[in-house]
């Protein structure tokens, strides 16, 4: 696929696919469509007309020494059930299931912690529709009127609690509002992200007292009725946080056969939070593997990104950071810390890679 420069040709190529994109899929969900209109605070919360959404936090905590390095994920998935008429029990009547994934990665200890969530919408799982509100049990990440975002995870022998202050308005990825999976022009999301959340909190770990931690996180949130194109499997992400201030975004689509998807992207985003460029021109080099114990699925690792004649070698902190999602999403996945290494092997910045796709097909699932 070529892709035309969006400065020159953003309106006209807008307009072609605005007119071939449907409204709804079969089964009566919105699609994401050409010229979204974004409105904050109302679009960092829930968008019940779609059938998928996710508000995805990751990041990189250190003590106040600067000794212990963590990371984190907490992800809060919204999945709306087949619209047709519900039979049973009024007081379980939401057409809303929320799922939830949590992991805490202590470098030094070596140890990965994992928990999960699934319930249906109501009293023990819900979010907001006019500003970011969500929780699952106990977990939650609500934005306050001050543009705060608390945060807070717990899985067993490790409770973590954030703040950090987002900017006012996102970075929104794609063209004219859609970002575009693959071929199916269904394949598409309402895509917005906050690259640099400056984090900060308190960490506590079974049989310690309670840590001061800070440092960055990467927020994500999307949008949508489908995610995979024909053919696709999964995916590899990488939401890439370098010392000079820039933020990178990268997603490699793969196909049943491995090779890499032309709709796959990378973004490069300026300190002030501007894309400056993007290409579906970058190579992912796999750089050996790492085969979980558990699961038996080998994972490419390290990998390499290049683009714009700059490589980034993400480099986990641990290896083993598999999830295993047999009580929520059913999906077994690798998600963890990484740092980044230039082609010198200089470190300049962290990341989080997600690889999607190996252990089974994500086709169907999202």
């Amino acid at each position: 696929m070529i892709r035309l420069p969006v400065a020159a040709f953003g309106v006209s190529v807008s307009l072609m696919i605005g007119a071939q994109t449907p409204a709804s899929t079969p089964d009566g969900f919105a699609v994401a469509r050409p010229g979204y209109r974004f409105s904050f605070p109302r679009d960092h919360g829930s968008h019940p007309e779609y059938r998928t959404e996710w508000w995805y936090f990751t990041g990189h905590l250190w003590s106040l020494d600067g000794k212990r390095r963590f990371g984190y994920q907490l992800t809060f998935f919204r999945q709306a059930l087949p619209k047709k008429a519900y039979s049973g029990s009024a007081s379980w009547g939401s057409d809303q299931i929320f799922l939830a994934h949590g992991t805490l990665t202590d470098e030094g200890g070596k140890h990965f912690w994992v928990g999960e969530r699934l319930n249906r919408g109501g009293l023990t799982a819900n979010s907001a529709t006019d500003h970011l509100a969500v929780f699952n049990e106990s977990w939650k990440a609500e934005q306050d009127a001050g543009g705060v975002i608390h945060l807070h995870l717990s899985v067993p022998g490790a409770g973590l609690d954030l703040t950090m202050q987002a900017p006012p308005r996102p970075v929104i990825f794609g063209e004219d509002g859609v970002s575009r999976k693959g071929a199916d022009i269904t394949a598409s999301s309402h895509y917005l992200t906050f690259p640099r959340l400056s984090s900060s909190g308190t960490l506590k770990l079974a049989n310690e007292a309670p840590m001061p931690v800070s440092g960055t996180t990467w927020m994500d949130h999307e949008f949508s009725s489908n995610q995979l194109g024909e053919g696709q499997v999964g995916w590899d992400w990488a939401g890439i946080q370098l010392r000079d201030g820039r933020s990178l975004m990268a997603y490699r689509m793969r196909k049943s056969d491995g090779s890499q998807d032309p709709f796959s992207i990378m973004y490069d985003v300026d300190k002030s939070g501007r894309i400056t460029r993007r290409t579906s021109e970058f190579k992912v080099l796999e750089q050996g593997a790492w085969t979980s114990p558990a699961s038996h699925t080998r994972y490419p690792q390290p990998l390499t990104f290049e683009a714009w004649g700059e490589r980034f070698k993400l480099v986990p902190i641990l290896k083993d950071q598999e999830l295993r999602t047999a009580r929520s999403t059913g999906i077994t996945y690798w998600e963890g810390a990484c740092r980044v290494l230039d082609a010198s092997g200089k470190e300049i910045g962290d990341a989080y890679l997600e690889q999607t796709g190996y252990a089974h097909s994500l086709k169907g699932r999202f």
